[in-house]
């Protein structure tokens, strides 16, 4: 394995092959190139140099104007804030806004997985409310990878945005046009794809995309060179110097930036507290090599639908005991044609098809599927087999289940579930707990602290966790010499200001940020958390519906009250418990209305609130109490 520094000079470019490629630009984009062997004013630190760049060739639509060296602008005119929408306060949902004067840049736009107690929620995206009457203003939305915590909402908030451009590598690209075909909105929305390297000029900045190594092809830190410094953005990043399938990250452009000058950096926190260096893609390549070589029946392997790297190494694998590899679960179907028709996934015709009827001609030894459910999802392929439920595949004796992940926090249990379930049903089942069949997208300590000896900014925003995560990356920013004015742990909604000396103060407004829930096919904002927790309480304490018929004039009741109850008593104390609701839900309503309370919503709290004490009292619950009032 080569070392760091030996990658560091074996990633420097050829400088003449770059300056013949200038004239040979077929996207209508000029990239800015930069040779001036003057010194320009230092930006509190080192000299600069600007390296050349390669071309850009944007595959989809017309890129923005030629890039122009940034105007000087003082910062006693403008100003430069930043701040988070989400991701800052849990895995996912992330979404980064950087204001440059009135210019707005928004970077990724992600959904967040629901936890256990978001009962029926599908997942939940940023809060983008702080921008509305400022949609004019937005000059890109940049794409730092094609997983869905970072695009995984442009569907549900690109029309609300009024749809600005979009920026991202080729396959990110390629994933936010597959979400925005879903709601038929692509034609609305302009793409862009970018290469690695070159700068394209929005509004007042510089924006560039520069290459880091992922769990996913194709990922990014971006960095904007903005008139009052630059700003980078790591994106989810490792250092991996034996990536499959791909090169390993541009070192050498990032130790550019840094003797260049950096204000600050916003930086991946997942596995600060995880000592050491992230493990390389290529090391779980002999441990799946070995279980499809003994497997003497069928393999099934579920993994992430975006780890194309390790589906990669699935189907070399099968290829060399010539297996053929059926596919089952629609996002790994359409992430594997998205990716063989871009060149990320290399496999002869013929050898990846579709899960089908056609599967049980072949013999079980000569057979691979790749799934879905890795994380124990109900109704994903995996714990479908495992329930006996999919309507292709079912557990064969001897078949060799592997789970080539790890649970994300909060879906042990479900991941258990599915495990035992397969165990039941006599398949041998391989997790990450017992072999090496997993590595992290995301670098530890030492890859975090390589990050920041590259880039060497003034200021480090740990992001993308939960405050413990971004806790420990705050502690190793000190123990290489930051000091607590240059490490900025913000929470959603908190905003960053620079001023012009370069340094930062959290401002003293704050945008609030809610939940906005994706519910069924549609969106709720602002009631997320009500709605959740109208659930919880149906989920632990059942419901009772009480309907009050009363004269519409008088409002009197109109006989006794009528009750349903759902989850809350059975049985013998069913009857019992029913008339003394009745009771207490007539003596709530007279008592009111006598006190002269003839308003609706007076009158049903004023029962809400006698049947709350009576079923604390009385059964020690806390149930949903539903008064409906029926005018007669």
């Amino acid at each position: 394995m080569k070392t760091i520094g030996e990658w560091l000079g074996s990633n420097k470019g050829d400088e003449r092959k770059q300056q013949a490629q200038k004239g040979d630009n077929t996207s209508g984009q000029k990239p800015v190139h930069q040779h001036s062997g003057q010194k320009p004013a230092p930006h509190n630190g080192p000299k600069r140099h600007q390296a050349p760049f390669r071309q850009n060739r944007n595959t989809n639509r017309p890129a923005p104007r030629p890039a122009q060296k940034p105007a000087d602008i003082t910062a006693a005119n403008g100003k430069l804030r930043v701040y988070p929408l989400g991701g800052f306060e849990q895995v996912g949902r992330n979404c980064f806004v950087i204001e440059v004067d009135q210019d707005i840049y928004i970077i990724d736009l992600g959904l967040q997985f629901p936890d256990e107690d978001m009962l029926g929620i599908d997942y939940l995206i940023p809060d983008l409310s702080s921008l509305r009457g400022k949609e004019n203003r937005i000059k890109g939305v940049l794409f730092t990878h094609g997983h869905l915590d970072h695009i995984g909402a442009v569907q549900h908030t690109m029309a609300g945005l009024h749809f600005p451009p979009c920026f991202g590598t080729k396959l990110t690209m390629a994933f936010v046009r597959k979400r925005l075909d879903e709601e038929k909105l692509t034609s609305k929305c302009r793409l862009n794809s970018v290469e690695y390297g070159v700068k394209t000029r929005l509004g007042k900045v510089d924006v560039e995309f520069i290459k880091v190594t992922h769990s996913i092809p194709d990922s990014a830190a971006i960095a904007l060179h903005t008139p009052y410094g630059t700003l980078v953005h790591t994106g989810d990043f490792k250092f991996d110097l034996m990536p499959i399938n791909e090169e390993p990250a541009d070192f050498q452009r990032l130790a550019q930036l840094g003797e260049q000058g950096v204000l600050a950096i916003i930086a991946d926190s997942t596995n600060a507290s995880k000592p050491g260096h992230s493990k390389s893609e290529s090391d779980i390549s002999e441990t799946l090599h070995t279980l499809i070589r003994e497997a003497e029946g069928r393999v099934i392997v579920s993994t992430f639908s975006s780890l194309l790297n390790r589906i990669q190494q699935v189907i070399e694998h099968a290829k060399k005991y010539n297996r053929k590899v059926f596919v089952s679960g629609r996002s790994m179907v359409t992430n594997i044609e998205i990716a063989q028709n871009l060149g990320y996934i290399k496999a002869p015709r013929g050898m990846i098809r579709k899960v089908g009827p056609g599967m049980d001609k072949i013999p079980d030894n000569e057979l691979i599927i790749l799934t879905t459910g890795s994380q124990g999802e109900e109704m994903a392929g995996l714990a479908r087999i495992g329930l006996g439920t999919h309507r292709q595949i079912g557990v064969k004796k001897g078949d060799t289940i592997i789970l080539s992940s790890n649970p994300i926090i909060g879906n042990e249990r479900a991941v258990a579930k599915v495990i035992n379930n397969l165990h039941a049903q006599g398949a041998i089942v391989k997790t990450n707990a017992e072999l090496a069949l997993h590595v992290t997208g995301h670098g530890n300590a030492e890859d975090i602290l390589l990050m920041h000896r590259l880039v060497k900014p003034k200021h480090i925003i740990p992001e993308h966790g939960e405050p413990s995560m971004r806790a420990a990356h705050a502690e190793l920013a000190k123990k290489i010499g930051y000091a607590d004015n240059q490490i900025h742990l913000l929470s959603n909604g908190e905003i960053l200001e620079f001023d012009a000396n370069g340094g930062a103060r959290r401002s003293k407004s704050k945008i609030e940020v809610q939940d906005i829930i994706i519910d069924g096919n549609g969106g709720s904002a602002g009631e997320g958390q009500r709605v959740i927790r109208d659930r919880q309480i149906m989920s632990k304490g059942g419901s009772v519906v009480v309907v009050l018929k009363v004269y519409k004039d008088s409002k009197r009741l109109v006989g006794d009250p009528d009750i349903l109850t759902r989850g809350l008593v059975y049985g013998s104390e069913q009857d019992e418990i029913s008339r003394e609701v009745v009771e207490r839900a007539k003596k709530a309503y007279v008592e009111a209305l006598d006190k002269g309370n003839n308003d609706r919503k007076e009158l049903k709290r004023s029962v809400n609130s006698a049947l709350y004490r009576y079923f604390d009292r009385k059964l020690n619950r806390e149930p949903m109490v539903i008064p409906i009032i029926v005018e007669v």
